[in-house]
């Protein structure tokens, strides 16, 4: 079978999925007067085949991003056709645009007039090429435009790893000033194996063991092996925006890693916010690592490994200790059909933990530490979660250094951690194809390409959320159709149960870049916060309908270093063509006039 070939009306749905954006200056009014006065068009498209690249456009010059790209500069080339944000520009739009083979560039990306005079070329560099070198390679099989991808692929993959590197950092750093984040934001870390051929050069090998069983019924280990490379990431929980970034080869192991990447997203965040709480999971159970969190003010949540002395210790103590109960009643359907089930889920504390040998300061032989000099841990048992028992290798032990005085904001807090894998990488594999379409087969290759998905997905979310917030859309945490939540103290030696009741949330308020709020009294709010739950749970797919259903009877129109915005029957009457029957929403002739400041108000 064939492989499928892209076509237009394909990309432009994955640009739908992902962004609506452009790279140039925005003004209607005065493109509308300009009309109106019998000013010619110098071109006018579909609002599809411009990308939809308007708002974007317009966030990376506000929040401060595209003046940070254009700083970028990539060592050792001594001659590049464009300035390197030009690159920058077409590498990200080909990721907006879900366009899978270079080869397919010039029919998909580099022909598209619209889209390539948003980002800064003109019509005649589209049709002729930035060079004389290019009309030699036009041909009647395939017609040369702009340039030949490959000297795309070539430019992206020559950037250097520090200088990718500076490029994300920066971008975080430009978004942390504009005010994207909290003030004090709770994150996690996890990494994610990009698989790729053997043939990779500098790719990694990694042995997995898999259970398997033949015809006949049997259990057998099968033994495979790995190429490609890790990639580590650390994501805010608040705004699914990703703070910093590491790429190791795929059998490194990621807990060594985990200091670095902190201090780096530190140093992105300040001084507009910082990290205040870190959740792990059991690959990043490593007492040195967590310490020197510790020592930076930073509280985690971890979860014990069953092989761990604090873990029994915390296990045998609890006995004795009051148990945590909470009821949640869930609604399951709607109508007639609604029904409804009961949650009930069981926790303990055990508190003053000293037991784990290697959290712990650097050990000094002349002076060793007394036990009661060693730092504190707590712990949170899952005894029973949502009617569901402990696993048969026992119950799940939470480890925290910061005080516990509700076991479940320790639980609950952890239990934001999924959206790393939900929020982050699943959603830059399916539609952002974090592991596929690099554009060299080599290590520079895909570092370049797994920086540029990240940084790009990280201000697509920016700019959503800032597009909300514009919109004022407030943040308010689903509910998860809980109808009903009831917590319950029971006192283990005479169990007496006491009903807590659920303390009200208070609503959160955005302190971002203005960090001196905090220490002058009284601190007031600055703005309502950015989440994504602004979103609203939208994903890609319905997001794409939306933007289709919103634009497809606007057109983009060009005059000049200008463009707007217009819907299809407010063009022919700024052109002064006489159109019987209007929209209701776009109201009557002299209202579209008057919109645009083409009619006075008297």
């Amino acid at each position: 079978m064939g492989r499928h070939r892209q076509t237009t009306a394909e990309v432009q749905t994955n640009l739908r999925e992902l962004l609506d954006w452009q790279f140039a200056e925005r003004d209607d009014q005065a493109v509308a007067q300009a009309l109106h006065s019998g000013q010619g068009m110098d071109a006018v498209y579909g609002l599809d085949e411009a990308g939809l690249l308007d708002g974007f456009f317009a966030f990376l010059d506000e929040s401060g991003i595209k003046a940070h790209w254009q700083t970028l500069t990539i060592a050792g080339v001594r001659h590049l056709l464009v300035p390197v944000i030009m690159f920058v520009l077409l590498y990200g739009t080909r990721l907006l645009f879900g366009i899978e083979s270079s080869n397919a560039l010039p029919a998909l990306l580099f022909s598209n007039v619209a889209a390539m005079t948003l980002i800064g070329f003109n019509a005649q560099q589209v049709a002729e090429g930035l060079s004389q070198r290019g009309a030699q390679q036009r041909t009647a099989a395939s017609e040369y435009t702009l340039m030949d991808p490959q000297t795309l692929a070539n430019a992206i993959c020559k950037i250097s790893a520090s200088a990718l590197q500076d490029l994300f950092n920066g971008t975080i750093r430009a978004l942390a000033a504009f005010g994207v984040f909290m003030a004090e934001v709770m994150v996690a870390v996890d990494g994610t194996r990009v698989v790729t051929p053997p043939t990779f050069q500098g790719r990694g090998q990694l042995r997995v063991t898999e259970r398997a069983r033949t015809r006949q019924g049997v259990q057998v280990e099968v033994v495979k092996f790995l190429f490609g490379w890790r990639l580590i990431a650390l994501l805010d929980l608040r705004t699914l925006i990703p703070l910093a970034l590491k790429i190791v080869q795929i059998q490194a192991h990621e807990a060594p890693y985990l200091v670095a990447l902190v201090r780096q997203a530190q140093a992105n965040l300040a001084p507009s916010s910082r990290i205040g709480q870190l959740v792990l999971d059991r690959a990043y159970v490593d007492g040195a690592s967590l310490y020197a969190l510790h020592e930076l003010g930073i509280t985690f949540v971890v979860i014990a490994k069953a092989n761990m002395a604090v873990r029994a210790v915390a296990l045998a103590e609890q006995a004795g200790t009051p148990s945590y109960e909470r009821t949640e009643t869930v609604r399951r359907g709607h109508g007639r059909e609604a029904t409804t089930e009961v949650w009930v889920s069981r926790v303990r504390m055990v508190t003053d933990l000293r037991h784990w040998d290697a959290f712990r300061p650097p050990v000094d032989a002349e002076r060793p530490l007394r036990w009661a000099q060693r730092p504190v841990l707590h712990a949170v048992i899952v005894n029973l979660w949502r009617n569901r028992a402990p696993e048969p290798d026992g119950e799940r032990v939470y480890l925290t250094n910061a005080a516990v005085s509700d076991p479940w904001a320790v639980v609950d807090g952890y239990d934001d951690r999924s959206w790393i894998e939900n929020g982050l990488y699943r959603n830059s594999k399916q539609f952002w194809r974090l592991t596929r379409w690099f554009p060299q087969k080599t290590e520079a290759g895909v570092h370049s390409h797994l920086t540029f998905v990240v940084m790009m997905l990280a201000v697509a979310t920016a700019y959503r959320l800032w597009d909300k917030a514009q919109a004022g859309v407030v943040a308010e945490a689903p509910d998860h159709q809980i109808a009903q939540v009831v917590h319950k103290v029971i006192d283990a030696a005479t169990g007496v149960v006491r009903v807590t009741p659920e303390a009200k949330r208070p609503r959160r308020t955005h302190l971002a870049s203005h960090m001196e709020a905090l220490y002058t009294p009284p601190a007031q709010p600055t703005a309502p916060v950015w989440s994504h739950e602004q979103l609203e749970g939208q994903g890609p797919l319905r997001w794409r309908r939306r933007l289709r259903r919103e634009n497809r009877d606007r057109v983009i129109v060009f005059v000049g270093h200008r463009y707007g915005i217009f819907h299809a029957s407010e063009l022919l009457v700024l052109s002064g063509v006489p159109v019987r029957e209007l929209p209701p929403h776009l109201g009557s002739r002299d209202d579209v006039l008057r919109r645009y400041g083409c009619l006075s108000d008297t």
